[in-house]
């Protein structure tokens, strides 16, 4: 049980440690323009994001995988590990 709690309690911190990092990351700082810690479709897309032949939106809509219409640090930080792989 106590161990079971304790990875519980390190993934939460890492979770927070990696939002924490997104939102300082460059990357997402050049995205967020207005400063509020979220990424709006309106600020990702007066970036004008190239990607191939992949819509934009369609990307915009798989990084916010809350659904919420932002891309949050979380996110952000979740998308940039999967490019890892």
């Amino acid at each position: 049980m106590k161990r079971i709690i304790f990875q519980t309690l390190t993934a939460a911190l890492l979770t927070v440690t990696s939002a924490a990092d997104a939102s300082t990351d460059p990357d997402f700082k050049r995205l967020d323009t207005n400063g509020d810690g979220l990424i709006a479709w309106a600020e990702y897309a007066a970036k004008k994001p190239k990607s191939g032949k992949i819509d934009p939106r369609r990307i915009f809509d798989n990084v916010d995988t809350n659904r919420d219409g932002y891309i949050d640090p979380v996110e952000f930080e979740a998308m940039k590990q999967r490019r890892k792989h």
